[in-house]
């Protein structure tokens, strides 16, 4: 289980400072643009090593992150473009963040370059596998108030809120001690954690669906539109004479 498994009690904890930052006269697609901007300030902040005020900037658009898509919910403002962009904005924000933090301290440690590429792959196949998944087994996907959901979303140690969790405990004590060594263990921790989430939802699509066949579904549940007819200049449909036709 992830923390994903916690964010509607989370939501409702929020509720209060959400509502009141909703009433703003912002639309959800710009929160959404915003966090995305907040980030990238975040990451070049952190590539500086401003660590006080990178871990400001990571809380901010950790808020941002929830406001977009109260406002989508309780605004009547959900689209499909809108839930992909948040999605997109989401894993760029956090590959910028990272990305900033490692550059930051390479110059002590070098080989956190090797760490970087390792976290950001491992990243990267955690979110293959979870559209994988539900692009293999529409048969298990539902939507709740507009948004997507499958059982994967809990299998695994990692996801957006645990890198904040991750990564910002390395931020926190980077800036209290003034030491990179958190921070480096912060990225450690993203690296390893990514894969360690990796296997286990390769191990739950093994469980789940080693001996479903996709075909069972194509031919069961999905259904071919049909085919426009065939015109030409004097008739309709083949067969089907127009009104003062020959």
């Amino acid at each position: 289980m992830n923390l994903f498994a916690l964010r509607k009690h989370l939501d409702r904890l929020l509720h209060p400072v959400l509502s009141r930052i909703g009433r703003l006269p912002l639309r959800a697609n710009h929160w959404t643009l915003l966090g995305a901007i907040v980030g990238l300030a975040c990451g070049v902040t952190f590539y500086y090593g401003h660590w006080w005020t990178g871990l400001v900037l990571l809380i901010v658009r950790g808020l941002l992150d929830h406001i977009d898509g109260y406002v989508a919910r309780n605004y009547n403002q959900r689209s499909t473009f809108g839930a992909v962009m948040d999605d997109v904005a989401d894993r760029w924000v956090l590959g910028i963040m990272y990305t900033g933090g490692c550059l930051a301290i390479a110059g002590d440690y070098p080989h956190v370059l090797i760490v970087l590429g390792l976290g950001i792959t491992g990243s990267l196949t955690n979110v293959i596998i979870k559209l994988s998944i539900y692009a293999e087994s529409q048969q298990d996907v539902w939507r709740e108030k507009g948004k997507m959901g499958h059982p994967i979303d809990v299998v695994g140690l990692f996801g957006s809120a645990e890198f904040l969790i991750y990564f910002g405990t390395g931020v926190l004590f980077t800036a209290l001690l003034a030491d990179p060594r958190p921070m480096l263990a912060g990225v450690w921790a993203v690296a390893i954690m990514s894969h360690v989430s990796l296997l286990q939802r390769i191990v739950f699509a093994y469980r789940r669906y080693r001996f479903v066949d996709p075909m069972h579904f194509d031919e069961r549940e999905i259904s071919a539109p049909a085919a426009p007819p065939d015109l030409d200049e004097d008739r309709g449909p083949i067969g089907e004479e127009l009104p003062g036709g020959a």
